[in-house]
């Protein structure tokens, strides 16, 4: 019987019963998602024994993710925040569509949409456009991350005066992420751990995305 492919990553099969996900995941997906995207218990057999190493550096990982984004999460209100989550949630899914998608694409989508908004709260409408065709794509996709819809189906849109804080925090913190030049998709992977993380535990009332270093 052939192997289900890994429901975490849906790219390799899954050959590692989890008892979280009660499904079989990869090993990739097992040692580098444990007890960040993956709520394990404690007697999960392989948070030790031959299956331990290269644990120790996780709680150093999650240090590296609150100082990444916890400067930009501190320095907005809290709904915000909670637009702030919202857009790394969806950058999450936007990820697992988009092969294509690096940092560095998503500062020139960000920043695009942050010009745009900018722009738009002094009265001018005026669409600011990417230097990559794919970047300028992400645009769309990532304005229709904020949109819902409402009574009578009209689009419902988070007001310029929280957006705006919310993509200027965003774009910061990539373009903190991009100095440091630890790889093409580092806040991405900061992006997915903080998600994971969140989703797996009861949500604040007030701040969701305070992050404990």
């Amino acid at each position: 019987m052939a192997r289900q492919v890994c429901p975490l990553c849906r790219e390799r099969r899954g050959k590692r019963r989890c008892p979280a996900k009660s499904e079989d995941i990869c090993a990739h997906c097992c040692g580098t998602k444990r007890r960040v995207v993956i709520d394990c218990p404690s007697d999960c057999a392989y948070l030790t024994g031959s299956h331990a190493p290269g644990w120790d550096g996780r709680e150093t990982e999650r240090r590296r993710d609150a100082r990444r984004l916890a400067p930009f999460i501190q320095a907005v209100s809290d709904v915000q925040a909670r637009l702030l989550f919202l857009a790394l949630a969806g950058i999450t899914a936007l990820r697992a569509r988009r092969r294509d998608l690096d940092d560095a694409l998503l500062f020139q989508a960000v920043a695009a949409l942050r010009k745009t908004v900018e722009t738009r709260a002094r009265g001018v409408l005026y669409d600011h456009q990417t230097d990559d065709a794919r970047a300028q794509g992400l645009v769309l996709e990532l304005r229709q991350m904020f949109e819902a819809s409402g009574e009578a189906g009209r689009e419902v849109a988070p007001e310029d005066r929280d957006l705006l804080p919310v993509l200027q925090a965003l774009e910061a913190a990539i373009a903190a992420t991009l100095a440091e030049r630890e790889g093409p998709v580092a806040f991405l992977d900061t992006a997915l751990r903080l998600v994971g993380r969140l989703e797996g535990s009861p949500a604040s009332p007030s701040r969701p995305l305070i992050v404990e270093p």
